[in-house]
């Protein structure tokens, strides 16, 4: 009997090794957020609805433009943290074609304007989600996310959590227009 644990518990334990390994390289280098979304390589889901500034927005593709989504909510810390870095990098990168759109997802208007207001992005394409739907149909496990499309629509990349810097470089330098 005590043999016959041995072997159960050494196989469980080659499972979860096993079980690590893959989903460490589907999730690309060691401690990087970046995942492989089944969604790469496929056309984004509708984006539209109401923004924060009270405007119907519907996603399209554009000829010669990278689009950025990122979702996010007032409540959520590493959003806070991550939105001055978006609108940052975007802006460096307009010239070249670059957008940004975000959904502001189970969160009340009036939070999100304050929030948007004090990291100076108030301007910002904000696309509202009060149920969390459109977040969900994005494939959003929680927030922030951050999804980079291709100029015809196609989703290209896709980060959990606060997104890195250098990702989004890396992103931008790959899919924006020359």
């Amino acid at each position: 009997m005590t043999a016959r644990r041995t072997v159960a518990a050494i196989a469980g334990l080659v499972v979860v090794a096993v079980a690590v390994l893959v989903l460490g390289s589907a999730m690309g280098d060691t401690g990087s957020n970046r995942v492989h979304s089944p969604m790469e390589g496929r056309r984004a889901p509708a984006l539209a609805g109401t923004t924060l500034d009270g405007h119907h927005y519907e996603l399209r593709p554009r000829r010669g433009t990278v689009t950025v989504v990122n979702i996010w909510a007032s409540w959520c810390g590493p959003c806070r943290d991550e939105l001055p870095l978006l609108v940052h990098s975007v802006k460096n990168w307009s010239h070249r074609g670059v957008r940004l759109v975000t959904i502001d997802t189970k969160d009340g208007p009036v939070a999100a304007r304050t929030l948007l207001q004090e990291v100076k992005a108030k301007d910002l394409v904000a696309v509202q989600d009060p149920q969390g739907q459109l977040a969900v149909s994005w494939g959003a496990t929680g927030v922030p996310e951050t999804v980079v499309l291709d100029e015809h629509g196609v989703v290209r990349g896709r980060w959990l959590g606060q997104v890195s810097a250098d990702w989004l470089d890396q992103q931008l330098r790959r899919w924006a227009a020359a």
